[in-house]
């Protein structure tokens, strides 16, 4: 058996006992499995065949089966943090609108200061994307505390502790896969706008396109 055909087969198995047994969050679990973890776990996910391939194999065929294990799981995880940091943006906005504690014009003042402060989140993502450098931990923290304070109005501690756990797994991530993850932010950024200016305020009677 190839070292990445093993790889693949225990990142399956960590996949879906994450997903489906563990009594943990999926993204807690996968992290327990991080690769730097992999020859402390991984007994528990072989079948006696590849057990006996990797017993009667060098010690290249482990770092070659640890490389592949490693870039699923970096995938996984950057897939994780995408969608969750992109869900919040929709979410907060969503929540927003459908807040029937607010009245529509305080759900309209709500909605504007967000639409404003998404904007300039955008525009930070796309300086870091042009540069190549992305946005430390500290730094994408404090979007999401500033972005989450205009949504809510007020503080909230709960979601600031939520963010804070996404976002230090984040920093587990290497530069390109950062990207990769701004990238993804910067296209909802653009949806979440969208949906604001085309269809909350609208729907609120507020006409848009500079006319509001």
């Amino acid at each position: 058996m190839e070292p990445s055909e093993i790889a693949q087969n225990v990142f399956d198995r960590v996949w879906n006992y994450c997903e489906n047994n563990s009594g943990d969050t999926p993204l807690e679990c996968m992290v327990y499995h991080n690769p730097d973890q992999l020859d402390v776990f991984i007994d528990s996910y072989l079948t006696n065949e590849e057990d006996e391939a990797i017993q009667n194999s060098d010690q290249n065929f482990w770092e070659s089966l640890k490389k592949e294990y490693e870039k699923l799981w970096k995938e996984e995880l950057t897939r994780y943090i995408s969608n969750y940091l992109s869900d919040t943006l929709k979410i907060l906005a969503e929540n927003i609108v459908q807040n029937d504690e607010l009245d529509d014009a305080t759900k309209v003042r709500l909605l504007k200061a967000y639409a404003k402060v998404l904007d300039e989140f955008g525009d930070a993502i796309e300086q870091a994307l042009q540069s190549g450098k992305p946005l430390s931990e500290g730094e994408l923290y404090d979007w999401y505390k500033k972005i989450g304070d205009t949504a809510f109005g007020v503080k909230n501690y709960a979601y600031y502790e939520e963010v804070d756990y996404y976002e230090s797994n984040y920093d587990m991530l290497d530069d390109n896969e950062k990207l990769e993850v701004l990238s993804i932010l910067l296209d909802v950024i653009a949806d979440v706008l969208y949906d604001i200016e085309q269809k909350y305020l609208p729907n609120l009677g507020v006409l848009t396109n500079n006319n509001s």
